[in-house]
């Protein structure tokens, strides 16, 4: 069994050479949630599309199923109501420092 000796410390007030990542914000934008696009769908862990389940998902009123699958999952977490109503979000894109932390 394993014991800690110490007092908790929350991450935020940890030095950052203590970090196991760092990330770099590259971007900061505000946009419409139903604006994302195909790249950023993806990059938020949505499956590449396909022409094929494309046409289906433009019939349920998605531009692509990388969008379908994430319009689907944000009301799953969110409820439809909140990506009907198209709110406006933070886009906040960032790249992780190779090397840990600075």
């Amino acid at each position: 069994e394993m014991q800690f000796e110490g007092a908790w410390v929350p991450s935020i007030h940890m030095p950052r050479w203590a970090s196991r990542i760092t990330l770099e914000i590259t971007a900061v934008r505000v946009e419409r949630l139903n604006s994302i696009s195909q790249e950023d769908a993806i990059a938020e862990g949505a499956p590449p599309s396909h022409r094929s389940i494309d046409a289906v998902s433009q019939q349920y009123g998605y531009p692509d199923f990388s969008r379908s699958w994430f319009g689907q999952t944000w009301g799953h977490i969110y409820g439809a109501e909140n990506w009907n109503a198209n709110p406006w979000v933070w886009v906040i894109e960032f790249k992780r420092v190779e090397g840990g932390a600075v």
